[in-house]
């Protein structure tokens, strides 16, 4: 009987211990799921989940404050996460969050971090659907450490080749160690160094010409900036532009006479046109010289004639004595 009674208080204790073990490890399950606290959700679409599934952290500015209700399959290209926040982080998680998927330490576990963006943004409400980052997959780091190492070692390779080329050439050494090649290219620099100096001195003084322009000083500069000669110059134009007009009409009148005179028309037309009155003019002209020369020879005759040969030699007296 005894060792009856003994059993069962044994057996009476191992059954509390185990209860009391039980309703721990839910409790901290709980704890941990957020069972037996206040919660929000908010949502994230992701491209790719790299291996998270529901129960991981959720973690704020590095903070874990909540965990992943849910992991699903929205369409081909995105995927729906449900996540599970405590109430007293709801004021500092704002509509304008990103949210990316990160792994816990180096190889530890998948969580969801949300982050902070600067800029004012209200907090977000229940069921919220919050922007996502693509998160970097690392099979494609390794793939692209893998492609850098290739490349440094194609270059490395090549680095030893010129290496060794420049090794056996004695010529490119002896360029190297040429004094006078470094006191011939150490001239240049100088050279080209006063050049650039020079070039500075000639823009400041073609600076400071133009300042002169723009201030009025010397010839161009009056003539640039002085307004009373601008309209002199003005005046002047105008001028030549009235003497022009005047010398056109001039040219047309001129070009209107010439014209009346190649088709006959006037006086000077005519005289120069009229090739009937050009042949009487030559007519009258022989006829004049004609009658001059009989008028002459009359006055020959009259000479000898004896009623006026008495006059004619008092004449010729009367001359002679003069």
């Amino acid at each position: 009987m005894e060792k009856d009674t003994t059993r069962n208080i044994r057996l009476g204790i191992f059954v509390l211990a185990g209860t009391a073990f039980l309703i721990a490890s839910l409790y901290m399950i709980g704890n941990k799921r957020n069972l037996f606290s206040n919660t929000f959700s908010i949502v994230g679409n992701f491209h790719t989940v790299n291996g998270l599934m529901p129960g991981n952290n959720v973690r704020f500015s590095g903070i874990n404050v909540g965990t992943v209700q849910s992991v699903n399959i929205l369409n081909d290209s995105s995927i729906t996460v449900i996540m599970i926040i405590e109430e007293k982080y709801h004021p500092f998680i704002k509509k304008n969050s990103e949210a990316a998927i990160g792994t816990d330490g180096l190889m530890g576990n998948k969580l969801v971090n949300i982050s902070m963006v600067k800029g004012q943004s209200a907090a977000v409400d229940d069921g919220d659907l919050i922007k996502t980052l693509q998160p970097i997959e690392t099979d494609d780091m390794i793939r692209t450490l893998a492609l850098t190492n290739d490349n440094i070692k194609i270059i490395t390779e090549n680095l030893k080749r010129i290496t060794m080329k420049i090794d056996n050439s004695n010529s490119l050494w002896g360029l190297l160690s040429d004094t006078i090649v470094a006191e011939n290219l150490r001239q240049a620099i100088v050279s080209i160094r006063m050049t650039g100096e020079r070039s500075a001195l000639v823009v400041g003084d073609l600076r400071g010409i133009a300042a002169d322009i723009k201030s009025g000083k010397g010839p161009i500069g009056a003539l640039i900036t002085d307004t009373a000669m601008t309209g002199k110059i003005r005046q002047s134009v105008v001028s030549i532009q009235l003497l022009s007009d005047k010398m056109a009409i001039v040219t047309g009148d001129i070009g209107t006479l010439t014209t009346q005179v190649k088709s006959g028309q006037g006086t000077v037309g005519t005289l120069m046109m009229d090739t009937t009155f050009v042949g009487n003019l030559n007519q009258s002209i022989l006829n004049l010289k004609s009658g001059t020369q009989k008028f002459d020879e009359d006055m020959e005759a009259l000479k000898g004639s004896f009623l006026l040969k008495r006059y004619f030699r008092k004449q010729e007296k009367k001359n002679q004595g003069k």
